[in-house]
């Protein structure tokens, strides 16, 4: 009798520590690795090109969805037999494979499952750095490039933790990327109220473009004036020693010519 308690024991405990483990197993987070780091170790294979498809889609308006918010595609092919989480930060430039199409700059920390011997396409968050150069689609390419300059990486968290993954948000890139004014964004859908909202992202991360520049101190322009009234004043100063200096010459030469011969 007592041997089968003991075995029944064994069992449950044996049943209930599997189980556990199990469950640990499964709760468990596959690993995360950088993109570019999984790339290196050859760990997979991918492409990576803009979302829009022209052969499709005809864009009239701004360009929505070619230039911003989830613009760009990605095709993942697992070459290893477990599951991990390749790291895309925000902030990371994806340099374009054509110089004529615009650099994009990644606008959202994503966390792509590569799952084992599979392979699956997925678009993700970005914008275009290059105003004057041709957005992305799918036929041109991308590979992942270093990480942006400290001001870019600010201006791309704050459109992250915001949520102007739109035009607005595209605009305040172009005015730090390419100091792009009014007039040149207003090719690109902006007017008076969505340029207001723009330059209050660039003054939110402390960034002055062309289009968000504040104007001069007063107190310079009055200083400028003083030094400049200075110079005034000297110039009247020498205007009248010379006037003085003709004067006085005029009449000496009249008393000269005045003086009668003995």
């Amino acid at each position: 009798m007592k041997k089968q308690i003991l075995l029944f024991l064994f069992v449950g405990l044996t049943i209930l520590l599997s189980a556990s483990a199990q469950d640990s197993t499964k709760n468990k987070k596959p690993t995360v690795i950088p993109i570019k780091e999984a790339i290196d170790k050859g760990i997979l294979e991918l492409k990576v090109s803009g979302a829009s498809d022209p052969r499709i889609f005809y864009e009239i308006l701004d360009m929505d969805g070619v230039h911003y918010g989830k613009c760009m595609a990605i095709i993942l092919q697992s070459k290893i037999d477990s599951v991990v989480l390749l790291k895309i930060d925000c902030g990371l430039l994806l340099i374009p494979t054509d110089d004529s199409v615009q650099k994009m700059i990644v606008t959202h920390n994503a966390e792509l499952p590569l799952y084992p011997n599979t392979t699956y396409a997925t678009r993700f968050y970005a914008m275009c750095s290059e105003i004057h150069k041709r957005s992305p689609n799918v036929v041109t390419t991308y590979r992942f490039g270093e990480m942006a300059d400290s001001g870019l990486i600010k201006l791309a968290k704050y459109i992250e933790k915001s949520h102007m993954q739109n035009m607005v948000g595209q605009h305040a890139v172009w005015a730090y990327t390419d100091q792009a004014k009014f007039d040149d964004l207003k090719k690109y859908g902006a007017d008076s109220n969505t340029i207001f909202i723009t330059k209050e992202i660039l003054n939110a991360v402390n960034l002055e473009t062309a289009l968000n520049k504040k104007p001069e101190n007063i107190e310079e322009k009055i200083t400028t004036f003083t030094i400049n009234r200075y110079y005034v004043y000297g110039g009247l100063g020498l205007i009248l020693i010379l006037t003085i200096t003709t004067i006085t010459l005029i009449i000496v030469r009249k008393k000269k010519t005045t003086i009668k011969p003995v």
